[in-house]
């Protein structure tokens, strides 16, 4: 009579983390090797990398749409889910009327001013800020 056995494979098997960010945005990412530019980040973990988002003049609006600046492919973040914008010296984090919120160290907030290595939760998606001087 015929057997089930498993086969047993000495190999590891390899787990790898999906990706977050569209590949369009990974090429526009301003990831420039070891050391960054001066300036503000939004760093998002995808899969085994960190891509580094440069936070410009003009808000840069999160979420899930093809219209958003960051494109973030995950089903609990909205379409349009956070806007980061500068206000003066501060950069600013703003729920976009998301349904899973937007959280900054652990914290549910409408509105935040970032600080630098600031945890950022949209959904399921951990960001962190950045700011390099």
């Amino acid at each position: 009579m015929p057997t089930l056995e498993t086969t047993r494979s000495d190999a590891p098997t390899e787990v790898r983390q999906p990706r977050r960010t569209a590949d369009r945005d990974r090429r526009r990412a301003a990831f420039t090797g070891p050391r960054l530019a001066p300036g503000r980040y939004l760093a998002v973990e995808d899969g085994d990398e960190v891509i580094m988002f440069a936070v410009g003049e003009k808000a840069m609006h999160l979420g899930r749409s093809v219209s958003s600046d960051v494109m973030l492919e995950h089903l609990s973040v909205s379409r349009r889910h956070a806007v980061v914008v500068r206000r003066g010296e501060d950069t600013v984090i703003l729920d976009d009327r998301s349904l899973n919120g937007v959280q900054v160290n652990g914290e549910r907030v409408r509105d935040a001013v970032l600080r630098h290595g600031d945890a950022i939760r949209l959904g399921e998606v951990a960001l962190r800020y950045v700011q390099v001087d």
